[in-house]
């Protein structure tokens, strides 16, 4: 069979040879390359798809596996952005920190961490410095760029528990635009009320509130601004204030060194001898 298969081979390529020089069966041969060409080009038309088709079968499962590993990929490169981002913030907060310049320069300051907060119910957070490092209770805290946010209430060696001005029983002796005295109140949410008592002038919306000075915090920190503009009713304003300081996303606090002993002489760093949380740590000592 194979040899017979050989011979019939040579015999076609001869006979094919022959054909390709002319005569009948070039003619032939001619005619049905013309007759059946467009055949073959439908049919090539038809069968193309067909196979690209098939093809892309085959490759559909790496093109998936590829396509996830991009995915994943992305997903990893925008945490990535995300956490450089954070990174940027808190240098740049940093920076705001470490080069902040109070209204009394001769303040010894510290800067410090928030490391952890209260509940919805507790307003409170707690610090990376304590009595090692200085910290007393009583002690301001202001944030990154100056405004006042509470007190220290309690402090231990290596933290401090900072109580914010918000909290229901805070009271900050103020002083307005205006040269009035008077306190904001807090109310345990992002709205301080601000009252003035006696008062002759009336007050207007971002007005600013800078603490009067007391027993409690030095003078002409900024507290708050005036949200609602107010003038007296019987020798008094009552209105709503908003906080300077932004509680729900502080990261970073400045702690003023800075305490008034019973005979309102200024100490700075004086370090208890245990610790003691504030006590009617809600309201001012000077009689406001």
């Amino acid at each position: 069979m194979l040899i017979v298969l050989v011979v019939l081979s040579f015999l076609l390529m001869t006979f094919d040879i022959r054909a390709s020089r002319g005569g009948v069966a070039g003619t032939l041969r001619e005619g049905t390359q013309a007759v059946f060409a467009p055949v073959q080009d439908f049919a090539t038309s038809l069968i193309s798809p067909v196979v690209d088709f098939v093809d892309g079968l085959a490759n559909l499962a790496g093109l998936r596996e590829e396509n996830e590993t991009l995915r994943r990929r992305i997903v990893e490169l925008e945490a990535r952005i995300d956490e450089i981002g954070t990174l940027e913030a808190e240098a740049e907060t940093l920076r705001r920190v470490t080069g902040l310049t109070l209204p009394d320069e001769s303040i010894s300051t510290k800067n410090a961490r928030v490391i952890a907060r209260g509940d919805n119910f507790d307003s409170s957070f707690t610090i990376d410095k304590g009595t090692s490092d200085g910290l007393v209770v009583g002690n301001p805290v202001v944030d990154e760029y100056g405004s006042l946010v509470g007190e220290i209430s309690l402090v231990t060696p290596s933290s401090a528990t900072v109580v914010p001005i918000i909290r229901p029983t805070g009271a900050v002796t103020v002083e307005s635009q205006t040269g009035e005295t008077g306190i904001v109140l807090g109310q345990g949410s992002a709205i301080l009320v601000f009252e003035v008592n006696p008062a002759t002038e009336p007050v207007f919306v971002d007005y600013l509130l800078r603490t009067a000075g007391s027993t409690k915090f030095p003078p002409a920190l900024p507290v708050a601004k005036v949200a609602a503009s107010a003038s007296p009713e019987a020798g008094k304003i009552r209105t709503e204030a908003i906080p300077l300081a932004d509680f729900n996303r502080l990261k970073f606090v400045v702690v003023l060194q800075w305490t008034f002993s019973a005979e309102g002489q200024q100490e700075q760093g004086q370090t208890p001898s245990e610790e003691v949380p504030v006590e009617n740590a809600g309201s001012e000592t000077d009689g406001t």
